[in-house]
């Protein structure tokens, strides 16, 4: 047996430099009794003159002036070959040195075909596959092409069996390999990588169809005879993986009856988790560095959930230095101060990201001074009813954020994150280390962290400042109409969160306020992966052609996010809590909390589509209802008896609110679609 001849089969079309790196593999075989014959089939790049240059004996060509096709060409070449045995390499793939070796050593014609293991070369990286040696039966190979694309068979049998299909416009070679197994019996693997198949998508692959649905589907129709019941659920899985649909968990244990089950498992993950994926791959193939995916994933995400991540460090911190009961005054101010940033800054800032008013920013600016006074006179006003404790200070605080948002929202429009990265870093650095600088010195004082923030948030301001573009002159002013229903639209949702520590102050210890503020600081960062896949769909939510099915289709990954983030954020919440502090008591308290902030997220995804398409009055009318609803709430509870029961029933009330404004709004949106004839 190991004296006898190998026939190999080469067909190839304009990619001679491709072809001759799979030459070169075939003539380095440890075997060394083959004849190689490849197909020219009606190349026009220099193949011939390169093929014509080979002195080697064992290697000849057939030209065919007219290309036909990759089929085609493989069964002329294995007609023309007068060998036993023959095998197959494609023009992008490559022989390791053993295969036709270890090949002919397993060789035994009891078998249908022998084959091999092989590695998927993604540039960057060899993926080995089928490392296993085994007996292939026909379920088997119905179930999923376990062979690879090339096999070591006797010619004849190839032969008899017809051959490759030309009909089939994808999925040959698993054709064939079945056939012959139908045939002849079970097929063999080596358990060995001997062939390497190249990954490059820049390539147009002679095995690639532009429909591998249509291929599957007449695959299936082909061998239907053949397939039993497990076959067929495979091939289902095959269709929905090739049309990019969707399964369920429950599908994906139900579909592991018919086994398959990781690949079934890496498709479901790969579904859901489809960035981080789209990302491997691109390390993978070397369609981009480390360094440029972490600038681009990495550097983004610090700087938009700075903020959050801020305030989790500078409550931690604070906490952990200074004391749990030292942060109970800033705790309950800081998110006022946030409060008012959002409805009076955020509301002029939002427009910098839209195209007709990037431009603008001194005219903004300008505006939002409107704004910055009516924050610190509310600010006042809540000062003299004791819901703000240090007004000079909170104020000063207000000041600096207002004037750093602006500048904020500049920079994330310019798409300048690297530098607003930096900024954020400055702050949540001072936010780290001033207060542990504090306790060294044993200074200890509840206006001390306003003074740390301050300090910080300067820092950070001073150097956007430094950086910012000041060729930005355009004098476009932004209605106060639209000013406002932004402001109604983004205060509604944080509302009740935010106002939280202040309501609670007089009726919990000092410590709970720090901690109760620290867990909707560690909630909010939770929720920043549904906020990230938010902005990568604002754009399709602006289509007046997106369809219901996809509507609804985003609608519910971005639900699904919401409330994953929200699990995940509410257990890492409760167990840093436990460890900083270990005060258990506010389990209850942090799935309020939770619970508003699921119900305020809900209603994004329809809002943002009434919005876009349009109806902002009815977005702040809803927006609107629920503001004065939550304010009404909160009124009850502050002229009652401030207990903690009945804080849950003001809870309990603002969630509802959230939950009929998302109804509402899912109807508006609905009412639209039908209005429109969609």
């Amino acid at each position: 047996m190991l004296n006898k001849t190998i026939g190999i089969y080469l067909p190839t079309k304009n990619r001679v430099e491709l072809l001759k790196k799979a030459v070169e593999s075939v003539l380095a075989q440890t075997y060394k009794n083959f004849k190689l014959l490849v197909i020219d089939d009606g190349s026009t790049d220099g193949t011939q003159a390169y093929l014509d240059s080979i002195t080697d004996p064992r290697v000849s060509y057939i030209r065919n002036e007219q290309s036909e096709r990759a089929c085609k060409a493989r069964n002329r070449a294995i007609k023309a070959l007068d060998t036993e045995l023959v095998t197959g390499l494609d023009d992008d793939d490559v022989f390791l040195p053993e295969r036709l070796e270890c090949l002919l050593k397993a060789y035994d014609p009891k078998y249908a075909f022998v084959c091999s293991g092989y590695y998927w070369d993604y540039g960057a990286f060899k993926k080995s596959l089928f490392t296993k040696s085994k007996t292939i039966s026909l379920s088997a190979a119905l179930d999923l092409n376990q062979c690879s694309n090339q096999i070591l068979v006797n010619r004849k049998r190839v032969l008899s069996v017809g051959g490759f299909d030309p009909s089939l416009s994808a999925l040959q070679d698993h054709d064939l390999w079945v056939r012959l197994i139908a045939r002849y019996g079970d097929a063999y693997r080596v358990g060995k990588e001997l062939y390497i198949v190249n990954d490059d998508h820049s390539l147009e692959r002679i095995s690639n169809s532009n429909n591998k649905l249509n291929a599957v589907n007449a695959f299936e129709k082909k061998h239907y005879q053949l397939m039993n019941k497990k076959n067929l659920e495979n091939f289902a899985f095959y269709k929905r993986k090739i049309q990019s649909e969707e399964i369920s968990l429950k599908e994906l244990f139900a579909s592991f009856g018919s086994g398959l089950k990781y690949l079934k498992a890496r498709y479901y993950l790969s579904t859901k988790f489809n960035v981080l994926s789209s990302l491997r791959l691109k390390l993978l193939r070397k369609e981009t560095s480390l360094v440029t995916l972490i600038y681009q994933m990495v550097i983004p995400l610090i700087a938009t959930g700075g903020p959050g991540a801020s305030r989790v460090i500078l409550l931690s911190s604070a906490i952990y230095f200074l004391g749990v009961g030292n942060t109970s005054e800033f705790g309950s101010d800081f998110f006022i101060v946030m409060l008012l940033n959002t409805a009076f800054c955020q509301c002029f800032a939002f427009f910098l990201l839209k195209k007709e008013f990037s431009e603008s920013f001194n005219r903004i600016a300008l505006q939002s001074l409107f704004g910055l006074m009516s924050s610190v006179l509310l600010l006042f006003t809540l000062n003299v009813v004791n819901l703000v404790e240090n007004f000079l200070l909170s104020s000063t605080l207000l000041i600096i954020l207002h004037f750093y948002y602006l500048l904020r929202y500049q920079f994330i429009g310019e798409q300048r994150f690297g530098s607003l990265a930096v900024s954020e870093i400055v702050i949540s650095t001072g936010c780290v280390v001033t207060p542990w600088i504090a306790s060294s010195y044993a200074i200890v004082d509840q206006s001390l962290i306003y003074l740390l923030y301050i300090t910080s948030s300067l820092l950070g301001f001073i150097y956007l400042i430094s950086r910012a573009n000041s060729q930005v002159n355009d004098n476009k002013v932004v209605p106060f109409k639209n000013v406002f229903n932004i402001s109604i639209s983004t205060t509604a949702s944080i509302l009740s969160v935010f106002l939280l520590p202040s309501l609670i102050k007089e009726s919990v210890e000092p410590a709970i306020v720090s901690l109760v503020a620290l867990s909707i600081s560690c909630l909010s960062v939770a929720l920043l992966i549904p906020r990230t896949y938010a902005n990568k769909v604002i754009k399709s939510l602006a289509d007046e052609n997106l369809c219901h099915k996809e509507l609804n289709k985003i609608q519910n990954k971005y639900k699904k996010l919401v409330v994953l983030s929200a699990s995940i954020g509410l257990l890492g919440t409760y167990m840093y809590l436990f460890t900083i502090s270990g005060v258990t008591e506010l389990w209850a308290l942090a799935i309020g909390i939770c619970f508003i902030l699921v119900s305020a997220q809900f209603g994004f995804v329809a809002l943002t589509s009434l919005s876009l398409r349009g109806k902002d009055s009815e977005v702040a009318k809803l927006n609107l209802a629920t503001l004065i609803i939550s304010l009404g709430a909160i009124l009850i509870y502050k002229l009652s008896t401030n207990s903690i029961t009945m804080l849950y029933l003001v809870l309990l009330i603002i969630c509802v609110t959230f939950s009929l404004r998302n109804i509402l709004a899912f109807r508006h949106l609905s009412n639209l679609e039908n209005g429109t004839a969609r």
